[in-house]
């Protein structure tokens, strides 16, 4: 599990997650990643600074910023099967995808917690030419403001071999251990028609019915 908290310039996280989402829908997808990402789920929730909670307690909280102004804040969660170097390095083998993860770095607001001119900096990464050529810097980038474990697998029915973290950060839950992306997609070991049933391009509109919330009589 991958789960960031971004601080963000004032007033543009809610720009950036709608440009993430137009990235994602359009851009020319290229070769097949999904294999060698490994993602099954991801999602961003942009939190706009001095908004109030969707829910009745406290939810996430942007950071300060400099003269008592906040930054907003951008969370990302991503559920992938792979280890993690393989899995976000993947992301640099599409030139969309880089220019998008370039927009997010380029859009961080680090004042106050990291120096400008510190390597793993998101001003040192861009003015250094970005993500793709910058990746260590950038994996520790990702790291200062991951709340997950990359070292913390999920856990099936079996459990696992090594030692738990103790105390453990949080649960991580494997509903179906070992079935990976990969194997979802492969022709021989998992779908025969999984070109079909989950295209990689053209993929038909998805419809769903809006939550509406429940009556009391």
């Amino acid at each position: 599990m991958l789960m960031l908290f971004l601080p963000v310039r004032p007033g543009q996280a809610q720009d950036l997650h709608a440009t993430i989402g137009q990235l994602i829908s359009g851009a020319d997808p290229g070769p097949d990643s999904r294999p060698s990402t490994g993602v099954h789920f991801f999602m961003t929730y942009p939190m706009v600074a001095g908004t109030p909670s969707p829910i009745i307690v406290p939810t996430f909280q942007a950071a300060p910023g400099v003269g008592g102004k906040a930054k907003d804040l951008l969370v990302v969660l991503s559920i992938y099967d792979a280890d993690f170097e393989p899995y976000i390095s993947a992301f640099f083998a599409n030139p969309a995808i880089v220019a998008g993860l370039n927009m997010i770095v380029g859009m961080l607001d680090e004042t106050g917690l990291v120096a400008a001119d510190d390597p793993t900096s998101a001003a040192n990464i861009i003015a250094n030419g970005g993500v793709r050529k910058n990746p260590a810097a950038f994996y520790q980038l990702l790291m200062r403001y991951n709340f997950a474990d990359p070292t913390i697998p999920a856990i099936g029915p079996g459990g696992i071999a090594n030692p738990a973290p103790t105390p453990p950060r949080y649960f991580l839950g494997a509903t179906f251990p070992g079935l990976t992306v990969g194997k979802i997609l492969d022709l021989k070991t998992g779908y025969p028609d999984a070109g079909a049933l989950w295209p990689e391009s053209g993929a038909p509109a998805i419809t769903y019915e809006p939550s509406t919330p429940p009556t009391i009589s």
